[in-house]
Formats: C-alpha cells, sequence, structure tokens
C-alpha cells in the first residue's frame, strides 16, 4: 500500500483561541512589572515560554498511514498505532463525541492534546490541531484516539489499510 501523508495544521478556529491565550498568558506575565518587580515578570515570562514550546512540541505536525502503521508525528515524540490493532476508524463531529471534559492535557492552545473524557465514547486520547476532519480511532488494545488531518481524504486512506491487513 502506498503511505499517505496528511500534514495537521490549525483552522480559523484554532488559531483564534490560541491567539486569545496567548495574550491572556503574556498579559498575566505584565503585571509584576508595574510595581518594578522585574525578576517576577522575567520569571513569568520564562516559564510561560517554556509552556507554550513544550505544547508545541507534543502537538502533531503530520499524519502517516502506511500499510503496517498509523504514525501520529509531532517535533518531541511520535505515536505509533499498529494497523492490526486498528478496530474502526470513523469520522466525528463535536455532537457524536457528547461533552469532552479534559483529564489531563491542553485545549484552546495550538489546538487539543491529551486525555479526555467524552460522555458518548469514554476515555480518549486526542491530537488534534483543527476543529474539524475528525476522526475517532477504535483500538483493541490502546482505547479510543483523536486525531484532525487536513487532508479529509485522509479516513478512506487510513480505512484502506485497516481492510488490506
Amino acid at each position: 500500500m502506498e503511505t499517505r501523508i496528511s500534514s495537521s495544521s490549525m483552522d480559523n478556529a484554532n488559531k483564534i483561541k490560541t491567539s486569545v491565550m496567548l495574550l491572556l498568558l503574556y498579559g498575566i506575565c505584565i503585571f509584576p512589572a508595574w510595581d518594578g518587580n522585574l525578576s517576577v515578570l522575567l520569571g513569568l515570562f520564562a516559564v510561560s515560554s517554556i509552556f507554550c514550546m513544550l505544547t508545541r512540541g507534543f502537538m502533531p505536525n503530520r499524519f502517516i498511514v502506511d500499510g503496517e502503521k498509523l504514525v501520529i508525528d509531532a517535533y518531541f515524540r511520535k505515536t505509533y498505532i499498529n494497523i492490526e490493532e486498528i478496530l474502526s476508524a470513523r469520522e466525528v463531529d463535536r455532537l457524536d463525541l457528547g461533552i469532552m471534559i479534559r483529564s489531563f492535557g491542553v485545549g484552546w492552545l495550538f489546538g487539543d492534546l491529551g486525555y479526555f473524557s467524552s460522555t458518548a465514547i469514554g476515555r480518549v486520547k486526542v491530537f488534534a490541531r483543527r476543529s474539524d476532519n475528525r476522526i475517532l480511532i477504535t483500538t483493541s488494545r490502546r482505547g479510543n484516539f483523536i486525531i484532525a488531518p487536513d487532508d479529509p481524504e485522509f479516513i478512506h486512506y487510513l480505512n484502506q489499510a485497516i481492510l488490506w491487513r
């Protein structure tokens, strides 16, 4: 099977959310400067910058599917899901997921990343920089995953790889 690669970029909704979060995050850093406390300002700025770099480093850059595995590729980590483990892959939207509660992870800063609990599907690991094109992947041993590739046709290549296993 031919390898299929789809990039992962933010849509306009997540760009706006990220801008708001960065303004709030760095806006809080400015308050100690009004009192002349520059060491606190520099400390908060450094912590905020490290937090942003770590968050961006774990966000997916691209998704790769070949005949053997699905790769969720980020700067700091690659997550591999064997095609043989995947039971199903289907498109989902916000209504299909129900209410999503973040257990551990990040939302609104470069997208959604981490462990979430959904009223409709239970526990799920989310790797999504987009609000659209979300794909729910159910595995036999590793639980549920949600990815959001830029290419809306990526689901077809993933399902084709599942059928060919």
